[in-house]
């Protein structure tokens, strides 16, 4: 880490990905989505709930093309607009810029990482029940893993979105493919609505505790 915490390129895409994602999470949680109704509906895996976006009432028959509504393409754009965001954190995470590599972002995948994880959560756990948390260098590999697992679950959302742009149907009933699809996009999707609001209460209760961390991820910083 440098004295700002990320490099600039970091910080930056850090904003951009920070706003699509909350525009995006409103406008799928809003949304109608276009589907012709099935009068036997594909089999879906118990494990993996119906996607309930998916349940929207701007439904058609069978054979008749169904017309996408304003928040359905608004999201189909910005989803594409988003996976192109993420492929270009995914490829800054090869480079040696501070703050951007796979290392930083999945501690926990050695076992290094895993016991400097359980150190810190170990040693604030205490703080966490009375609504205090440590000072940023003191929980590095936290905040890395909530940054990771927020990068993997959009990752996921993207590729999963990215199926659902090609392979969702107007005009016919879903596969069931893309019924799968579906599901596990809706599934990913609210982890990381979890995930971010974990991380937006986070960020909070370290401005009021006087730490200012985000010194360490504004763009102008």
């Amino acid at each position: 880490m440098n004295d700002q915490g990320y490099a600039k390129p970091i910080r930056i895409l850090h904003s951009l990905l920070a706003l699509c994602m909350l525009v995006q999470l409103a406008v799928g949680e809003l949304m109608d989505v276009p589907e012709v109704e099935d009068e036997h509906p594909a089999h879906v895996s118990m494990l993996i709930p119906s996607a309930f976006a998916h349940e929207g009432h701007h439904h058609g028959v069978a054979g008749a093309p169904v017309e996408e509504t304003l928040g359905f393409e608004v999201h189909e754009v910005l989803g594409l607009v988003l996976a192109g965001l993420i492929l270009i954190r995914v490829l800054l995470a090869f480079s040696s810029l501070p703050g951007a590599s796979w290392g930083e972002l999945l501690p926990w995948a050695s076992a290094r990482g895993r016991k400097q994880l359980f150190d810190e959560i170990s040693a604030q756990m205490a703080g966490w029940k009375q609504g205090r948390l440590a000072p940023p260098e003191e929980g590095e590999t936290l905040a890395r893993t909530v940054h990771g697992l927020m990068i993997l679950s959009a990752l996921i959302m993207g590729v999963t979105g990215t199926i659902l742009y090609f392979g969702w149907s107007t005009t016919a009933p879903q596969t069931e493919f893309i019924e799968l699809v579906a599901s596990t996009h809706e599934v990913v999707v609210g982890g990381l609505e979890g995930l971010l609001g974990a991380h937006v209460l986070a960020v909070i209760l370290h401005q009021r505790q006087g730490h200012n961390i985000l010194a360490r991820i504004k763009p102008g910083a």
